[in-house]
């Protein structure tokens, strides 16, 4: 049979991951839970068409489709078609450009630093996280996206994307142009998405000004990777300009409401600018058992709010992250990673002596402000193959009453957080889970 178009190669890949998990994080009345996950199990067919049969030496167009399958869960518009890093561009001698949605070059420094990414250790419950709950702003897919991605020289690597904001609303409140039921900065039918019955959504009115929870104008990211035998080193730096973070202000429905201060005066926690930079290196090296791998990276997450704002600024605040595998021959390994964060200048829950009812004492500030939080986390994998794996991963969430972080955020089929009666994220809960699963890749 003749090929479909002259000079065109067509790959079909995809990624399973099934785990089944146990969790329990310490509050109201769930207890131990346990639970089947697909974590990010995805279909791509990636299209290679060679230019230069046509006159155009070492060039060719680049396309790539690829979705989510959610393998244990009841499909939604998360596994439409195209819904990942999906794409059409030209590659050459001198790299290539790419237009379409894909993971940032931010995210991309370190993607591979983890060795528990999709289960409930992966390091996005902290590291990329502004304000803890179930997202990782600065670990994130970007739509409406334009990139270049330079070749290799010398083992030095340059990534660049832009994103524009493309939004309806002047204070990024509503949805970008050519998307519906989605805002900017939040996941799907997640807080601050928009969607009918969300967190953050406007009832009875669909993109009515209510992309209030992070939703941002335009995004760049930028990202310098090197490799030279055993060493790795990264740097990388992420902006969104004029994010939109109204419903940290006490939203009522389709209402911004301001934050009082202890002598009546009033503040919004506004539309600022956000960014975050990161800087890591590795090293792998032979210790007589195996190969040896370290990881480790620095980030700082910065809001550019007011001084009179900085009491309720919980997006500020530095990260560290390291992690070290053992490879034992072909078929194991063993690893262990360790996540922090430091706490933040404020928080908008007002766990502070701004609020002389949760903290009528300045001896108790120290106590209800702490919004620190630290990840552990130990694992182990069996490698059927260069295609398959089992691996079985434990972790543990420990923060400070101010902190809400959540395990899985980003990355896991599902988060797990500390939560009220109402079912409401709270703070200072401690959350403990236990996964094992499988991994077929090809």
């Amino acid at each position: 049979m003749a090929p479909l178009i002259d000079n065109t190669t067509v790959t079909l890949y995809g990624s399973i991951d099934l785990s089944a998990d146990v969790f329990n994080n310490s509050v109201f009345d769930q207890g131990t839970k346990w639970g089947v996950a697909s974590n990010i199990s995805s279909f791509g067919v990636r299209v290679r068409h060679n230019l230069a049969p046509y006159g155009w030496d070492g060039m060719a167009v680049v396309a790539q489709l690829e979705s989510q399958v959610d393998f244990a869960a009841a499909p939604n518009e998360r596994a439409a078609f195209g819904t990942r890093d999906s794409y059409l561009g030209v590659e050459g001698p001198w790299g290539a450009v790419k237009a379409g949605k894909s993971d940032t070059p931010y995210k991309r420094a370190t993607n591979a630093w983890d060795p528990f990414s999709r289960t409930l250790g992966d390091y996005n419950s902290i590291m990329g996280n502004t304000g803890g709950d179930n997202r990782a702003e600065f670990d994130w897919r970007m739509n409406h996206a334009i990139w270049y991605e330079s070749p290799i020289w010398n083992g030095l690597q340059f990534s660049a994307l832009i994103s524009p904001g493309q939004n309806y609303a002047r204070d990024n409140s509503d949805y970008a142009y050519g998307d519906y039921f989605q805002c900017n900065g939040a996941s799907t039918r997640g807080s601050g998405s928009n969607f009918p019955g969300t967190g953050g959504a406007v009832p009875g009115n669909i993109g009515g000004n209510g992309c209030t929870d992070g939703s941002y104008g335009n995004a760049y990211s930028a990202a310098l990777n090197y490799k030279n035998g055993p060493f790795t080193a990264m740097a990388a730096y992420e902006l969104h300009e004029g994010v939109n973070r109204h419903g940290d202000d006490g939203l009522q429905p389709g209402l911004i409401a301001p934050v009082f201060l202890a002598d009546g005066s009033q503040v919004f926690t506004g539309i600022h600018n956000e960014w975050a930079a990161k800087i890591g290196g590795g090293y792998r090296f032979n210790d007589g058992i195996g190969d040896l791998q370290f990881y480790t990276y620095y980030e700082w997450i910065r809001r550019e709010v007011t001084p009179i704002e900085q009491p309720f600024n919980e997006r500020s605040r530095d990260g560290v992250y390291a992690s070290v595998t053992q490879f034992i021959g072909k078929q194991w390994s063993v690893s262990a990673a360790y996540a922090h964060a430091f706490r933040t200048p404020g928080n908008p829950a007002m766990l502070s002596v701004n609020d002389p009812v949760l903290a009528p004492a300045a001896t108790l500030q120290a106590n209800l402000f702490d919004d620190s939080a630290n990840q552990y986390t130990i694992g182990a994998r069996y490698y059927f193959n260069d295609w398959a794996s089992w691996y079985i991963v434990a972790t543990e969430l420990t923060q400070g009453p101010g902190a809400h972080y959540c395990l899985g955020a980003s990355g896991h089929g599902y988060q797990v957080c500390g939560r009220d009666a109402a079912n409401d994220v709270i703070g200072g809960a401690t959350i403990k889970a236990a996964t094992t699963g499988m991994t077929f890749n090809f």
